[in-house]
């Protein structure tokens, strides 16, 4: 879709597309960027908690004076779970930005015609350095959040290989429980990749509908039966 298609799809009829429906699609494509990036911290907050509690966990089940065997079990349990919420929180990174993105270029699209180009100019310093400590940089916030994210991946999968190591290495039979944990720890990361993606820009042009159902209901009150002849007051 080139910029003429883009306005064309406003159009209704083959009509031309008035100023004022211009303005509220900007307005509204604002505010639904505005609403993404706060539901992108909540989110952040969301995970940072879960993951805090988890590797809090860890690191106390690891210095308690407990049964050897429930350790182990305990201290695999814990990481493989920190290694299933630190890849989705890193998957759900990388969704908001996609979707934060879509409506920056909504914005960057439709802003030229109604207030000109004020989202798609940055102004700065002339001389912006990194080694100026003190200084503005442009760094990409929502990037560095992924990468802290992928980063917490890693921690999670390190300790589960050291837990694995450390407990569990060499031993024959292979323990079960261990085995199960780790399966499903590598079935919960695949059914996150392969079922949490939307694939609709793998579909040709022609293929990118969607096809609903519509149900209606209809809510009725009964009706006041009229009370028998006899019954009448007097």
């Amino acid at each position: 879709m080139d910029q003429e298609e883009y306005n064309k799809a406003f159009e209704g009829d083959g009509q031309a597309v008035p100023d004022s429906v211009r303005v509220r699609a900007l307005d509204r494509a604002l505010d639904i960027r505005k609403f993404e990036i706060e539901l992108y911290w909540k989110r952040a907050t969301y995970f940072w908690a879960f993951l805090a509690v988890t590797l809090a966990g860890y690191f106390t089940l690891r210095a308690a004076k407990i049964d050897e065997d429930a350790k182990k079990d305990a201290l695999l349990i814990v990481s493989c779970l920190g290694v299933v919420f630190s890849v989705t929180w890193y998957f759900v990174n990388r969704a908001s930005k996609f979707w934060q993105e879509n409506w920056e270029h909504h914005v960057n699209l439709l802003e030229g015609e109604v207030i000109g180009p004020l989202y798609e100019t940055v102004l700065g310093a002339e001389d912006i350095r990194f080694r100026k400590l003190s200084g503005p940089y442009p760094f990409s916030v929502s990037k560095l959040n992924q990468v802290l994210s992928l980063s917490i991946v890693g921690l999670f999968v390190m300790l589960v290989v050291t837990t694995l190591l450390r407990y569990y290495c060499c031993a024959w039979p292979p323990d079960v429980l261990a085995l199960v944990t780790v399966t499903l720890t590598a079935l919960a990361v695949w059914c996150l990749y392969w079922k949490g993606r939307t694939r609709w820009w793998e579909l040709p042009p022609e293929r990118r509908v969607n096809h609903v159902l519509a149900h209606r209901l209809t809510t009725k009150l009964p009706s006041v039966a009229a009370p028998p002849e006899g019954d009448k007051s007097k």
